[in-house]
């Protein structure tokens, strides 16, 4: 009867340490998937306001789920159910896609201030050819999204989207969508 008793606690002992480490494999996966790069990003400026965007979505999006966790525990002991309304999303994530044939110069202008009346704005971001950049943007403000595929060409093509309604962006330049493709 013991050795049965042992073999059920053993089987119960595995299979919980089998789901703590999917849990854990499946969380991980989902912080790196969800990784944003300044990789592609040449101005310094740029990549110092990502980073300070980046922490400021971090800590709230902590805080929001440490609050929950334990307005969920302070529920379990009390029994009385106090759950804070979350913040409405001010950050999000935008994945700017190169599906041209060249690499592309992108700079992307709003009119969103961030900290030290300093702009939201993203330059010289220097994207591959059919490559990804993850970039964070502020919830609901309008950009400009200017590109180009030969750095001293005398014009930029221009795209506006609000990111409150995009959050994926496929950049081709006119001249690959009418037929015609450079020669860089």
């Amino acid at each position: 009867m013991s050795a049965f008793t042992l073999l059920t606690s053993f089987e119960i002992v595995s299979s919980m340490k089998t789901i703590f480490i999917s849990i854990i494999i499946c969380i991980s996966l989902s912080i790196l998937s969800s990784c944003v790069t300044s990789a592609y990003i040449t101005d310094e400026q740029s990549i110092k306001r990502q980073q300070e965007m980046r922490k400021y979505r971090t800590g709230v999006n902590f805080a929001e789920a440490g609050l929950l966790v334990a307005s969920a525990v302070g529920a379990a002991f009390t029994g009385v159910a106090i759950y804070s309304n979350p913040q409405t999303q001010s950050f999000r994530k935008m994945v700017l896609i190169n599906e041209s044939k060249d690499t592309l110069f992108v700079n992307m202008v709003t009119d969103w201030l961030w900290k030290d009346s300093a702009y939201c704005d993203i330059r010289e971001i220097v994207l591959p050819q059919l490559q990804k950049a993850k970039v964070i943007v502020p919830m609901g403000a309008s950009y400009n999204i200017f590109f180009r595929n030969d750095f001293n060409a005398p014009d930029d093509e221009k795209i506006e989207v609000n990111t409150a309604k995009i959050s994926r962006v496929r950049l081709k330049t006119e001249k690959e969508k009418s037929g015609v493709t450079s020669s860089n």
